[in-house]
């Protein structure tokens, strides 16, 4: 088939739908997606790039609307973003950016997980014990969006592969546990002249700040970096399964408002919060 017939083909397999609120729509289901592709030499993230284009939206992106538009699920659809650890932070972050159609994830872990995981890493379960977490988040995502593609790599992120894992990418999630690899990730970053959305979190607090190339950085939160202990506070008092879900839902919403070129709230600022006692505070680094 021609690349111009896709469009009529789309359009001859959408339906008029409506939101909850009443307002029109035109939505591609799953089930159209799936027989388009088997028609077509077309992958399913080139069939909802065309469909969008064309303002039909794909019905599993309909709630995203109208908080996100036509154009800006395309533009996140085009977007290749970096999730670098994936335990209790980085194995959410995962599971929100492959549901909001963030087109291509880097997945980079070189741990397997074990029985201590499971009381807050979503990818974790006791089906998946001493499996690679790098291939058991592609797995998930390709069972939660097969739209999105994945590049898992079951390795540790390090100065020697950092450069290599990271070309072509736009944006780098540190959910890094170890303070001293934090570290890493900017270095390259900042060399890559790539943003970065970094976080941490122990017992029931977290915090959380983006970094641009320009940006001071991690320096700005723990002070040099060869008077910082190489573990954060997780390692001593644990992390509490709801403060890892919270704490991954900020780094991914800051993740969103970079890749479709927006300001950050949290350029230069840190975000803390407890969630036990629901108290939040953004200090202005600076």
């Amino acid at each position: 088939m021609l690349p111009d017939k896709l469009p009529d083909l789309l359009k001859s397999l959408s339906q008029n739908r409506n939101r909850p609120d009443g307002r029109p729509y035109v939505s591609l289901s799953f089930s159209a997606e799936c027989q388009i592709a088997e028609q077509t030499e077309h992958s399913l993230q080139e069939i909802e790039l065309c469909a969008l284009e064309h303002d039909i939206v794909p019905e599993r992106y309909c709630r995203n609307q109208t908080s996100l538009s036509n154009r800006d699920q395309r533009k996140l659809l085009q977007s290749h973003v970096a999730v670098i650890g994936l335990g209790g932070l980085g194995g959410t972050v995962t599971e929100i950016l492959a549901r909001i159609g963030v087109g291509r994830l880097t997945l980079i872990d070189g741990d397997c997980f074990d029985e201590s995981n499971l009381n807050r890493q979503i990818l974790s379960s006791p089906a998946n014990l001493g499996k690679a977490k790098a291939d058991i988040a592609g797995q998930r995502v390709n069972d939660i969006n097969p739209a999105v593609n994945t590049y898992p790599v079951a390795a540790f992120f390090s100065s020697e592969n950092g450069k290599g894992l990271l070309q072509g990418v736009n944006l780098v999630v540190d959910c890094l546990d170890t303070i001293s690899d934090r570290f890493v990730v900017e270095a390259i970053c900042k060399t890559l002249s790539l943003p970065m959305v970094s976080a941490a979190i122990g017992g029931s607090s977290g915090q959380a700040t983006v970094i641009f190339p320009c940006d001071p950085g991690l320096r700005q939160v723990y002070g040099p970096p060869h008077k910082t202990p190489p573990k954060g506070i997780e390692a001593t008092i644990g992390t509490l399964p709801f403060a890892a879900v919270y704490i991954a839902a900020v780094e991914c919403a800051e993740v969103v408002t970079i890749l479709l070129g927006k300001s950050p709230e949290l350029q230069n600022r840190l975000f803390l919060a407890d969630v036990s006692d629901h108290t939040s505070e953004l200090v202005d680094l600076n």
